[in-house]
């Protein structure tokens, strides 16, 4: 995709709507551009990767006795988990 943007320097709203175009292109197609730590994306056979490890993770909890098997469902493993993808974990 190519695009040729023109920018009047004396139009202020239009240099705002302008800068916010081109932020947008950035964050959608450009893998430069580094988070923010507010969205991650993930391909599909990612997705499935962290899934099953999360899956497995509650699991070998369960079976070393940490959590009990009720509460493989809490909101304290999901975010524990969740944290270590978040801070850069990859499956």
């Amino acid at each position: 995709m190519k695009m040729t943007l023109v920018v009047d320097t004396d139009d202020i709203q239009g240099l705002e709507s302008s800068h916010k175009m081109i932020t947008t292109l950035c964050q959608q197609y450009d893998a430069r551009v580094v988070s923010r730590g507010m969205d991650k994306r993930f391909s599909k056979i990612a997705f499935i990767k962290a899934l099953r490890g999360y899956m497995k993770a509650q699991q070998d909890a369960v079976e070393s006795e940490d959590i009990k098997f009720e509460d493989m469902r809490s909101l304290r493993g999901a975010k524990q988990f969740a944290d270590a993808i978040w801070n850069g974990w990859t499956p």
